[in-house]
C-alpha cells in the first residue's frame, strides 16, 4: 500500500511516499522536475520505501522570501531528515537517489554516514562544485540574470541557442533549457533550486574519509550518452575523494525512469534481492 505523507521541520514542509514492509529500509531522492513515484517500480519488492519529494516539487516547502537572501544550509537540511527519519523509524538505510537528488544523498554520506548501508546513485547531481552550474549559483550577477530570463524566457533560449553553436554549451544542456522554459512553472522551479540550494556543496574530500571509516558501499550508476552529468565526472569524483572507482555504466542517456530504463540498472541494486531483480525485468 502506498501512502502519501508529510513532516513540517520549522519552516519547511516535506512530502513524501512510503510503500512496502521489508525490513531493509531504501531512502529515494528524485531528480529535478522529477517524483517521489518515480521509485515506485520498487513496490512489491522486499524492502521499506521512504521517498522524499525535493523542495518545490509536489507539496514540499521552501520559503519563497529565502531563495535569494537566504539559501538553505546543510544543518537545516540535516534537522529536516532527522525529522523524516524519526518519523520512520529509520534506524538504518539504503540510499537510491537520481540526479539533483544526489546532491542531498551526498551530504547525508558526507555528515550521517553511521546510518547508511549501501549508497547509490543514478547520474548525481553534486560531483564537481565548480562546474558552471553550480558556481554561476554563487554569482549574484548570474542571479540577477534569472530575473530577466524569468520575465522574457525566449532571451534564455536565444542564449543557450548562441552558446551551443559557439560550441560554449552542449545540445543536450540546450535541450534542457527548451524544456525548463516551456512553461512558467518548470522554469519558475528550476530557477527557485538553483538558487536556493547553491550553498549546498559536496565535499569529496570528507566523502572519502565517511566512506573509508564507516565502510559504507558507494556505487555510481551513469549513462553511456548522458550529456548533461558524464561518467567523466564520476570518475573525477572518485580521484578527489580517494576512493577507488566503483562505476556503472548503462547504454542510457540521462533520463533514467523513461521507458525500458528501469530494468537496465535495477540489477545493480545492492539492496534487492535476485529474486527482487529477477522479477522486476
Amino acid at each position: 500500500m502506498v501512502n502519501k505523507k508529510h513532516i513540517q521541520h520549522g519552516e519547511f514542509s516535506l512530502s513524501y511516499t512510503s510503500f512496502g514492509e521489508g525490513e531493509k529500509v531504501v531512502l529515494c531522492l528524485h531528480g529535478h522536475g522529477k517524483s517521489a513515484e518515480d521509485f515506485l517500480f520498487l513496490e512489491g519488492s522486499d524492502v521499506r520505501v521512504v521517498s522524499v519529494n525535493l523542495f518545490f516539487h509536489d507539496k514540499s516547502v521552501f520559503p519563497e522570501d529565502r531563495i535569494e537572501q537566504n539559501p538553505v544550509e546543510w544543518n537545516e537540511i540535516q534537522g529536516v531528515f532527522e525529522k523524516l527519519f524519526e518519523a520512520e523509524k529509520m534506524s538504518s538505510y539504503h540510499i537510491l537517489a537520481f540526479s539533483q537528488g544526489g546532491r542531498f544523498a551526498f551530504l547525508l554520506l558526507e555528515h550521517t554516514p553511521k546510518r547508511i548501508e549501501t549508497f547509490t546513485l543514478l547520474a548525481p547531481d553534486g560531483l564537481n562544485n565548480q562546474s558552471f552550474y553550480n558556481w554561476s549559483s554563487r554569482q549574484k550577477y548570474f542571479r540577477k540574470l534569472t530575473t530577466t530570463f524569468g520575465k522574457h524566457p525566449e532571451k534564455l533560449q536565444k542564449t543557450a541557442k548562441v552558446l551551443t553553436q559557439m560550441k560554449m554549451m552542449r545540445p543536450k544542456v540546450r535541450d534542457l533549457v527548451y524544456h525548463f522554459t516551456a512553461e512558467k512553472e518548470s522554469l519558475h522551479r528550476a530557477f527557485s533550486s538553483w538558487m536556493a540550494f547553491r550553498k549546498l556543496k559536496p565535499n569529496p574530500i570528507k566523502i572519502g574519509e565517511s566512506v573509508r571509516e564507516n565502510h559504507v558501499s558507494i556505487t555510481l550508476i551513469m549513462g553511456k550518452y548522458d550529456q548533461v552529468i558524464r561518467t567523466k565526472q564520476a570518475k573525477i569524483f572518485f580521484k578527489n575523494a580517494g576512493l577507488p572507482e566503483n562505476i556503472i555504466e548503462i547504454e542510457n542517456g540521462h533520463d533514467f525512469f523513461k521507458a525500458g530504463a528501469v530494468e537496465k540498472f535495477i540489477k545493480f541494486l545492492p539492496f534487492l534481492s535476485d529474486a527482487d531483480k529477477t522479477d522486476s525485468e
